[in-house]
């Protein structure tokens, strides 16, 4: 695995300009007697916790502002964080450090435009079986219907769920609807957009599958390891939105995350190969994302999760909307 490592410098002036953006940042998390959280005098968080504590939240500032930059004027594709080192922090000085960056080594895909056109150009309605899945069926209609109605169901003398009448009062209910089969044109529609972006995203992950396979490459263990950790995460997550403890799940289970991990290892390093076709399938193509896009998703999910790391937020952003321009463009080879 190859590495590439950069030297940064803040100048002076810049980095001083992070101290009052760092004060009031330090200030919403500490509290200090008389004063309430968040409410603390900026000279106050100085004196208390002296300026080195202000210092290094300084530092984080500005290579948090500084990294998005440093990966477009570079044109660097890391593969996970870079490992960071401070070379020079001191009050009225510039700010140095390094960034030392996990990069791919040299890939060679297969012909991604001619699959691409093979998968993609397939005549959903010449295919039978994919055209009867885009079908909507009037049963599944009133399946989706009495899922709808079980909302407003009530209980009988024998605590049976009676479910209500579909009438036009019960359509207005969910929405806009003048009477019943515009709220059942409506629940259709519904159906067969989410069949259509099933079978987009099953098109999609066929694709991508068959670029991999042309992938021979070893892959850097950083990469299995990362993409094994969102595994886990995203199951972790799964698990405790359903109620639960993922603790009481691996008890329950009698599994460990070590067992989880080797378990799932093939079917990441699968993973880790589309997403590094999807990568280099941007590079050769020149595919990149606006700046003020990135800047706007970037905002939108730092506002919802305030605790989130910005460059993390910002890297992980950069590849899902690259990753939907190459899924774009592959699909235009049709």
């Amino acid at each position: 695995m190859s590495s590439i490592e950069i030297l940064c410098e803040v100048s002076a002036e810049s980095f001083e300009k992070e101290r009052p953006i760092a004060l009031k940042k330090v200030g919403e998390e500490i509290s200090l007697p008389g004063f309430r959280k968040g409410h603390v005098p900026e000279n106050m968080i100085a004196q208390k916790f002296g300026d080195a504590f202000i210092l290094e939240e300084m530092a984080n500032l500005a290579m948090d502002r500084a990294y998005s930059e440093i990966l477009t004027r570079h044109k660097i594709h890391a593969i996970a964080m870079p490992e960071v080192k401070v070379t020079k922090l001191a009050k009225g000085n510039p700010f140095e450090f390094t960034l030392t960056f996990q990069v791919m080594p040299e890939i060679k895909l297969p012909d991604y435009k001619k699959i691409a056109k093979e998968v993609m150009s397939g005549d959903e309605s010449a295919d039978s079986r994919l055209g009867r899945e885009l079908i909507v069926t009037d049963e599944e209609v009133e399946q989706a219907l009495n899922e709808l109605r079980k909302q407003f169901a009530t209980k009988d003398a024998e605590g049976k769920e009676v479910l209500p009448e579909v009438t036009d009062e019960l359509a207005q209910k969910f929405g806009p609807f003048a009477n019943v089969e515009e709220f059942k044109t409506k629940i259709k529609e519904s159906i067969a957009h989410e069949k259509t972006t099933r079978a987009r995203e099953k098109k999609r992950m066929q694709t991508m599958e068959k670029i991999a396979e042309g992938i021979t490459a070893k892959l850097p263990q950083a990469l299995i390891d990362g993409e094994l950790e969102r595994m886990v995460g995203q199951f972790k997550h799964d698990v405790e939105q359903m109620g639960m403890k993922f603790e009481d799940y691996l008890a329950t289970t009698k599994k460990t995350i070590e067992e989880m991990r080797k378990e799932w290892t093939a079917d990441a390093e699968k993973r880790a190969k589309v997403q590094i076709a999807l990568n280099e399938i941007s590079l050769l193509e020149k595919i990149e994302v606006l700046k003020e896009d990135l800047d706007r998703e970037s905002k939108f999910f730092m506002e919802k999760y305030t605790d989130a790391e910005p460059a993390r937020v910002r890297m992980h952003l950069e590849m899902m909307l690259v990753n939907e321009k190459v899924f774009q463009f592959l699909e235009s080879q049709k």
